[in-house]
């Protein structure tokens, strides 16, 4: 490590199931595994926002969300999600990858890669009711279901309900150590479909040694940053990953290491 959804489109990186190797037949239930969704789309909520008014966008901003309105990044390559998850060790609370390094979940990987509020209130995802205004709860409820927390269904939890009744606090609330949590509590649990997969895939790519990735093609490679989301988009992920081949490199059962528990030995 050096530096510090378009959901029709995802599975052109996903290798087929795997075969038995005395039958030569897909393995039972391979099919339905492919297929099993986390709900995240930064896509929907880029065209949303690209909607926006100045006077909603500085609504989001009361909120702390402002960096939300200006995602680069517009599609997901959901693959490289799912494999941060497996290699997830929640002892450490780190991606641990294989002769490479590993990265930290916590709230400053969190914040160096979303810019959400990280305040000294903490985030209430848990009960119900709601009032306020209605703008913000609609944005505040999105931004929790599509990007923060996202989970297989398609619906938005319930567990949203009591943020919604305290608009006031949600800029002085920790979003940085919620979604971390929430992706440590899920990982840890062997759900790799849940969380925010935005973090996960902008976190791995930012660290990543760039100098020998040639960005022609792209117009260059992202501009200086202080916050990945800020600077990568969907065409400099994609360079990046085909660079490091890591779908066809980790494609192998990475069990022969014994895990992300052994990997450190």
């Amino acid at each position: 490590m050096a530096r510090g959804d378009h959901q029709n489109n995802d599975d052109d990186f996903i290798d087929p199931p795997q075969q038995n190797r005395a039958t030569g037949r897909r393995k039972e239930g391979d099919e339905k595994k492919k297929r099993i969704r986390n709900r995240a789309s930064q896509e929907r909520l880029t065209t949303l926002t690209d909607r926006f008014t100045d006077d909603q966008k500085g609504a989001a901003a009361e909120m702390g969300m402002q960096a939300l309105m200006n995602v680069r990044c517009t599609n997901l390559v959901n693959p490289v999600c799912v494999w941060l998850g497996e290699i997830y060790d929640p002892a450490s609370r780190e991606f641990v990858i294989p002769r490479r390094g590993r990265l930290p979940l916590n709230e400053e990987s969190v914040f160096c890669t979303l810019v959400v509020p990280r305040g000294k209130i903490k985030v209430p995802y848990e009960a119900m009711t709601t009032h306020g205004d209605v703008f913000k709860m609609k944005l505040l409820m999105y931004l929790i279901s599509a990007i923060f927390a996202p989970t297989t269904s398609l619906r938005p939890s319930n567990k949203c309900f009591p943020i919604l009744a305290k608009l006031k606090d949600v800029k002085n609330m920790n979003w940085c150590k919620f979604i971390a949590d929430f992706l440590h509590d899920a990982f840890s649990s062997k759900m790799y479909q849940k969380g925010c997969r935005l973090h996960l895939m902008l976190m791995y790519v930012d660290c990543l040694d760039l100098s020998i990735v040639d960005f022609t093609g792209t117009g260059g490679p992202p501009p200086t940053h202080k916050f990945a989301v800020s600077a990568w988009n969907i065409n400099d992920v994609k360079v990046v990953l085909a660079v490091a081949r890591l779908m066809a490199k980790h494609a192998i059962d990475y069990s022969v290491f014994g895990g992300p528990q052994n990997f450190g030995k």
